[in-house]
This record gives C-alpha cells, sequence and structure tokens, in this order.
C-alpha cells in the first residue's frame, strides 16, 4: 500500500537599504506554490505582487509533489536571478 503524506513548506527574505525594503515568501504545499514579493522604496508606497503555480504546472495537470529540497533549491534560484538583474548582470 502506498504511503500517502502531506506537506507544506514556507520560506521568507527580506532585505533593506537606503533606498528601501523588499521581501519575498514561497509557500509551497500540495496544491501549488505561491510567491509573494513586496517592494517599498523610501518614503513610498509599498507594492505587492502575488503569483500562484498551480501543482503540476498547469490546471488539470497531474498534480507533481515538490519536495522540500526542491521548493528550497527553486526558490533560491529564483533569489540568485533577481539578485544578478539588481546588480546589473543581467542586461
Amino acid at each position: 500500500m502506498p504511503v500517502t503524506y502531506n506537506y507544506e513548506y514556507k520560506s521568507t527574505e527580506s532585505s533593506s537599504n537606503p533606498q528601501g525594503s523588499s521581501s519575498r515568501t514561497v509557500h509551497t504545499t500540495p496544491s501549488g506554490t505561491t510567491v509573494s514579493s513586496t517592494q517599498q522604496p523610501a518614503g513610498g508606497q509599498a507594492s505587492t505582487q502575488t503569483q500562484h503555480y498551480p501543482a503540476g504546472g498547469s490546471q488539470g495537470a497531474e498534480p507533481r509533489r515538490l519536495s522540500r529540497e526542491e521548493a528550497e533549491r527553486r526558490y533560491l534560484e529564483a533569489m540568485e536571478d533577481e539578485y544578478a538583474k539588481r546588480e546589473g548582470v543581467y542586461a
């Protein structure tokens, strides 16, 4: 008999500097992954973007389960890309 399990993973990272602050939260469950990013320029108003990625990559597809390690790997890759963009590595 197969073993069934549920998982949930949540990771939050934030940073601030004289130009403003930003945070990013990745929340993964069996139904998919939700990514929320908030940016607030110094003295400005905060803006938040939230995206949900269904399990399996699209609606109606066979659900694909992410391990905690896979969710963390994807998150770290996304953060590396974001920092590279901010530092001008990607034009």
